[in-house]
């Protein structure tokens, strides 16, 4: 029982694709603006694409989802860029 609450409580972060194919990214920075991404490695996990690697909307080289900051990072640009998914309205 104990086992089945944890699992009921986990949070799942996961990146996954939207629908329409467009992901908008957010700069934990500068949080004011969505900037569109481009998709760059996508996999298939339980019937719906998961996101693997993004570009950088700055400098262009592919960022890793890191699970601990629930965003993508890329640190090719001078100091580090979290950038997180956001829902384009």
């Amino acid at each position: 029982m104990k086992a089945y609450r944890k699992k009921r409580m986990k949070v799942d972060n996961t990146p996954f694709l939207p629908l329409d194919g467009k992901v908008y990214v957010m700069d934990s920075l500068n949080p004011g603006e969505k900037i569109k991404a481009e998709v760059l490695k996508t996999r298939v996990r339980e019937h719906r694409e998961i996101i693997e690697v993004l570009a950088c909307p700055v400098c262009g080289n592919p960022m890793n989802w890191d699970p601990l900051w629930e965003a993508f990072i890329c640190t090719k640009h001078g100091k580090k860029g979290i950038y997180e998914i956001v829902q384009q309205r």
